[in-house]
């Protein structure tokens, strides 16, 4: 049952994203689009980095 949901939830949201690029396009235009998925991308990236950088466990030093 829950891998049913998980497909159909995919699903929905891979339909949703196509038609808001596509509406997005349409009103928007194609450079205004291609702004906001570049923005997008940035927020991706800097998220993912950030969790890495946060998940960093601290190295122990030896003081000599």
């Amino acid at each position: 049952m829950k891998r049913y949901q998980v497909i159909i939830a995919t699903t929905t949201g891979t339909l949703a994203a196509i038609a808001f690029g596509y509406f997005g396009v349409q009103t928007l235009g194609k450079d205004t689009m291609y702004s906001i998925s570049a923005g997008m991308f940035g927020v991706g990236a800097g998220a993912s980095v950030s969790q890495v950088v946060s998940n960093r466990k601290p190295r122990r030093t030896v003081r000599t």
